[in-house]
């Protein structure tokens, strides 16, 4: 009896206080238990509970252990944990134990990085900022990140005014800012993705002109290459392009970028050249800002383009500036690689593009290269320039009932108005294309009136780079139908078979 009353006494209400307590900072609990703890099993609930114990030392209200959180989480998805060594890949057992040694190093180093990195966060110091040496740490973890939002989004606590927004800011040290658009790549970030490109390209194929015959294969083909990692519009100067712009903000290369917002904080200052013009598209900076979900950014204001390119899902994250875009001083490297492309409509002998869908109509031409160097980035665009010339004209010797016309370019937008960082006097990409002695070449062979530098009345607009991410759009509409049409036949088949 005395048992029983003890328990009745103090036992309960201390069973009680408990639950009451874990019940007061569960928010926290389940964030770091479906994300920093996730990988531990049977003992992620204990794991995250202790993790989320020791933030008391922050502060004791529910919205702070909440914030302590989401700072872990997020130092932890910026700063990830060592890779822990497997054993079958070891042919030597000692050799194993020499990685482990090495892996609980790393792991005891990382551990006391990140929660120093907490402390700081949670005390406000450096202005409550991660630091990361470039900005490959944040696209190279995009799936992660909104992995944490949709956690985050799904917990709907109380305590989570913006569960698509990180807690924390990051400061940059080095990245390359450009002043372009990156258009949805059709491959996306998953090796899964591949069989439905290989199908869409099939589809593709027989969605083109069947008057082309053959050269439907070599249309389809450069237009899913071209779209499946992502090429990247330049900014225009007409009135689709009026209104706030989201700069592209990567490392190494335009499919690693991220979308890049500034508003209050300072616009992108690219080096003009002594000729006139600007012989480069991306310039090395410093960013502080803080990353969001894209499709909670405030749109109020954005431009034509970019708001349908928000609005199809072509970008996923958003780093939205903090602070005035900085330069780190003359750099002994400038590398930031990007396709560089032209765009060719084909066109009946009238000069009209045969389908109202731009996709329909185009050869998309490109090559790889460095758009941060001025030397890399000329030479690329004149060997661009050799090579859709030979192309062309062996079009044009198997096609005799075609038109070939310029529509647009990396550096030139089509629509009739200049980009907003127009390439120097003679090195554009239609400058390039159609300097001399090609034309003449044309004339001497009866191709004259069969390449057309420009496109005329509304083809030229629909076919132009601003109307880049609504042809995207378009195509990718078009590509779902098919898919759901390819899909229910298989069902019907298999519900027949």
């Amino acid at each position: 009896m005395e048992l029983l009353s003890g328990f009745f006494q103090i036992g309960l209400p201390t069973i009680a206080g408990v639950s009451i307590f874990l019940a007061y900072i569960r928010p926290a609990i389940r964030l770091v238990n479906r994300t920093v703890c996730r990988q531990y099993r049977a003992t992620r609930v204990i794991r995250a509970t202790w993790v989320v114990l020791r933030f008391l030392s922050y502060g004791i209200s529910r919205k702070e252990l909440y914030r302590a959180a989401c700072m872990r989480v997020e130092s932890e998805l910026l700063m990830p944990r060592p890779q822990q060594p497997d054993r079958w890949e070891h042919r030597h057992r000692s050799e194993y134990r020499l990685e482990v040694g090495a892996y609980r190093v790393a792991l005891r180093d990382w551990q006391r990085a990140v929660n120093a990195q907490l402390g700081t966060l949670m005390k406000g110091t450096d202005h409550g900022e991660i630091t990361l040496t470039t900005c490959f740490a944040i696209s190279a973890v995009e799936d992660e990140i909104l992995r944490y939002f949709r956690i985050r989004l799904a917990e709907n606590a109380n305590v989570d005014a913006n569960p698509q927004v990180f807690v924390s800011r990051v400061h940059v040290m080095e990245g390359y800012v450009a002043p372009l658009q990156l258009l949805s790549g059709l491959l996306g970030h998953s090796d899964s993705d591949w069989p439905d490109l290989i199908n869409g390209h099939n589809a593709t194929t027989m969605d083109l002109d069947e008057h082309l015959g053959e050269f439907r294969y070599f249309q389809a083909f450069l237009f899913t290459c071209w779209l499946t990692w992502g090429p990247s519009a330049s900014f225009g100067t007409c009135a689709a392009w009026t209104g706030d712009r989201v700069l592209q903000f990567g490392y190494g290369d335009e499919s690693n970028s991220i979308a890049l917002i500034v508003r209050d904080a300072g616009g992108i200052r690219l080096p003009r050249s002594p000729h006139g013009g600007y012989a480069v598209l991306a310039e090395r900076s410093r960013v502080t800002g803080v990353i969001k979900a894209a499709e909670v950014l405030d749109q109020n204001g954005l431009c034509e383009v970019q708001t349908e390119a928000l609005r199809a899902g072509q970008n996923r994250l958003v780093l939205e500036a903090t602070a005035p875009i900085s330069t780190p001083g003359t750099a002994a490297r400038k590398y930031y690689s990007a396709y560089i492309w032209v765009i060719i409509a084909l066109c009946d002998l009238n000069g009209q593009p045969r389908f109202a869908e731009p996709w329909r109509n185009i050869l998309t031409f490109f090559e790889h290269g460095n758009i941060a160097d001025e030397t890399t980035y000329l030479l690329i665009k004149r060997q661009l320039a050799t090579k859709v010339r030979s192309s062309l004209e062996s079009i044009l010797r198997e096609r005799p009932d075609v038109v070939l016309t310029y529509a647009c370019a990396i550096d030139d937008c089509g629509c009739g108005r200049t980009v907003e960082f127009p390439p120097p006097p003679g090195e554009s990409m239609r400058e390039l294309l159609f300097a001399e002695p090609w034309p003449n070449r044309l004339h001497a062979d009866g191709w004259a009136d069969r390449v057309r530098q420009e496109l005329t009345g509304d083809a030229r607009i629909a076919h132009a780079a601003c109307r880049l991410p609504f042809t995207v759009s378009q195509y990718q509409r078009r590509a779902n139908e098919l898919k759901a049409g390819h899909l229910g036949i298989r069902q019907s088949h298999e519900v027949a078979g």
